[in-house]
């Protein structure tokens, strides 16, 4: 009768922690991300910068992208506690690569609960290593590249077309633009810590080519109808358009800058205008 007793209470134990087992396995499972989360943190991503100050740069603003990851993973206060002061330290990046990092940390955030990480130290660390590269690449993509084609373009449609300039210059800019954005919040969830070895300037060497390309012959083909325009406008304009040209290409040529060389074309121009004219 003992026997039979310790066999049966044995059997309910076990029976107890399989059920125990497979509860936790159904919490766990609850615990996802979907679609749907992580289409809120791309809507969020947009007001990134809304909150940038200088101790922390787009750090809370990160947090404020983030907090669809912390309703949809965790479950007390204290995880939720410790989830924004994990987030709310110093951060940045290019606003439109952030996205690339809210991805990956999507990712890691629902592994850290799936495996019970015991310590989410590596999720900080993991941060802090994307901070120069997602700078680097965005810079030089966007404020170096697409940005000065999008605007050489608008201007040049703007002397053939007028007002049609404006929605050109928006939607050439806007769809790399929120493609990038888009493509960093899938790409990073998808990959998680390995989205490390796809974030490097050689990598992205080839866009960067493309870029260069496509600016500089938007803006050989806008000094071309300038100056025909300003042939048309009047003839005396001409030489003072040419002298501005290729003085900006030899100030260019010294490493100048943008502002130095602008400034200095004003002048020239202000001043053949007040002599000649």
């Amino acid at each position: 009768m003992a026997v039979h007793y310790i066999k049966k209470e044995a059997g309910y134990r076990n029976d107890s922690v399989s059920k125990q087992a497979d509860s936790s396995a159904r919490i766990i499972m609850k615990r996802r991300l979907k679609r749907q989360d992580l289409d809120r943190i791309f809507l969020r991503c947009f007001l990134i910068q809304g909150s940038w100050n200088y101790k922390s740069m787009v750090g809370l603003g990160f947090c404020y992208c983030a907090i669809p990851i912390m309703r949809a993973l965790c479950q007390t206060p204290q995880e939720r506690q410790e989830f924004l002061r994990r987030h709310l330290d110093f951060f940045n990046a290019h606003p439109y690569f952030a996205s690339w990092c809210l991805g990956a940390v999507a990712k890691l955030e629902e592994e850290s609960i799936c495996k019970n990480w015991t310590d989410q130290r590596p999720i900080v660390l993991f941060k802090e290593r994307l901070t120069g590269p997602l700078g680097a690449i965005g810079d030089k993509m966007f404020w170096n590249g697409i940005k000065p084609a999008a605007a050489a373009l608008a201007v040049c449609t703007a002397m053939v077309a007028g007002w049609i300039a404006i929605p050109v210059f928006l939607l050439v800019y806007n769809i790399p633009h929120i493609y990038t954005r888009l493509k960093g919040i899938r790409e990073g969830y998808r990959s998680g810590f390995d989205i490390i070895s796809a974030l490097s300037m050689r990598k992205f060497q080839k866009v960067f080519d493309g870029v260069a390309i496509i600016g500089a012959f938007i803006t050989g083909l806008t000094l071309i109808i300038a100056a025909s325009w300003t042939c048309k406008a009047d003839r005396m304009l001409l030489p003072i358009f040419l002298f501005s040209a290729i003085m900006a290409v030899i100030l260019l040529k010294f490493k100048k800058s943008i502002q130095f060389i602008i400034l200095f074309v004003t002048l020239i121009a202000l001043s053949y205008g007040y002599i000649f004219l």
